[in-house]
């Protein structure tokens, strides 16, 4: 039986009660903070058996994308979606992980969609334009660079260094 969190939520019949979901989650806080990402991995799995939080399932997203397990953050960013589709960090870290996996074209639409929903969000285009540059399209990676200078001008010195980086790369 899943509840939401604000809901309280029951426990099933002969299971003991859920775990405090603040307490799991300032857990799972702790266990990334201190590079413990198995921990927090647990601990992400401990929350999601007894709610339904967009937050916890983006964050195992986020641990097992450093873990290097696309498969699983692709699920838990799927998982995040589900309860939330306009998750803008869900859709970024779902473009990701289907990059990683070789399905570049569905990855670049999930991030473009997590653009779409947060377009001062600098990260969506700076992770869009490493997928591009990962996947051989340094130009696509380029254009990127350049409409993420002009929505958040503020992060444009930091962006220029991407670009640098692309057009070496680009080269080889």
């Amino acid at each position: 039986m899943t509840s939401d969190a604000s809901a309280g939520g029951g426990s099933p019949a002969g299971v003991s009660p859920a775990p405090e979901i603040a307490t799991i989650i300032e857990q799972v806080r702790t266990a990334i903070t201190e590079h413990s990402l198995g921990d927090a991995r647990e601990k992400i799995n401990q929350g999601l058996a007894w709610c339904r939080r967009p937050d916890l399932a983006r964050s195992g997203g986020f641990v097992c994308f450093f873990l290097g397990d696309y498969l699983a953050t692709e699920t838990y960013c799927r998982r995040a979606l589900a309860i939330k589709p306009d998750h803008a960090y869900a859709c970024k870290g779902l473009g990701l992980a289907l990059a990683r996996q070789g399905h570049v074209d569905e990855g670049v639409q999930s991030l473009e969609r997590s653009i779409a929903l947060a377009p001062e969000w600098v990260d969506s285009y700076w992770d869009l334009a490493v997928a591009l540059l990962e996947a051989g399209r340094p130009d696509e990676a380029l254009h990127t660079v350049e409409r993420a200078e002009k929505a958040v001008p503020a992060e444009t010195p930091r962006l220029r260094g991407l670009a640098q980086t692309i057009r070496a790369r680009g080269r080889r």
